[in-house]
């Protein structure tokens, strides 16, 4: 028996993890989504890419409950959008939404390659496995226009630095040459 009432759930963005964008908490004001951003007949929101002016990508930590010491984010934010991802809260810190805003706003650092070079070639640099990437997918979707990922490789690759991966993306087979390509 039912009383009447729909109880069906709030109809999701087609092609995310998440159905709603709740305000950050760290956030002064409440953004609602904007019309303009949705693609005509259907809920999705367009993914917007920002620059990330970073002055460095590789990231260390001494946490023993993380199973690496340092990590190389190319991206920040996740276009594959998985509900159960433990870094959605890392957008909140750049007053963004866990929710969609993870998924649909990614900061690009187009400058990563540069700055993992430069970080390598500095006399403090002592080589270590990298985890790339320990926070989101370095082989977001928009990985295969822009090959930051890639270049990256490149630069570990030369410097011999050992690397680890974590994605979901099959892209990464696209990168499988670098060893081979980028040492000589």
């Amino acid at each position: 028996m039912t009383d009447g009432r729909d109880r069906r759930p709030a109809p999701a963005h087609r092609g995310r993890g998440v159905a709603s964008n709740p305000t950050s908490r760290f956030a002064e004001l409440e953004v609602e989504l904007d019309p303009a951003e949705l693609e005509e007949g259907d809920l999705r929101a367009r993914t917007r890419y920002l620059d990330d002016t970073s002055r460095g990508v590789i990231t260390t930590n001494t946490s023993p409950d993380v199973g690496f010491g340092a990590s190389l984010n190319p991206y920040r934010g996740c276009e594959h959008g998985c509900a159960y991802c433990y870094a959605r809260p890392t957008h909140e810190y750049l007053g963004l939404s866990a929710g969609l805003d993870f998924e649909r706003v990614i900061l690009v650092k187009r400058d990563a390659a540069r700055l993992v070079e430069e970080r390598l070639r500095s006399r403090s640099w002592r080589p270590t496995v990298l985890a790339m990437s320990g926070v989101t997918d370095p082989y977001q979707p928009v990985e295969r226009k822009l090959g930051i990922t890639r270049a990256c490789l490149e630069v570990l690759a030369r410097f011999r630095n050992p690397v680890g991966l974590i994605t979901k993306n099959a892209l990464v087979t696209r990168d499988i040459d670098v060893d081979r390509k980028s040492v000589v």
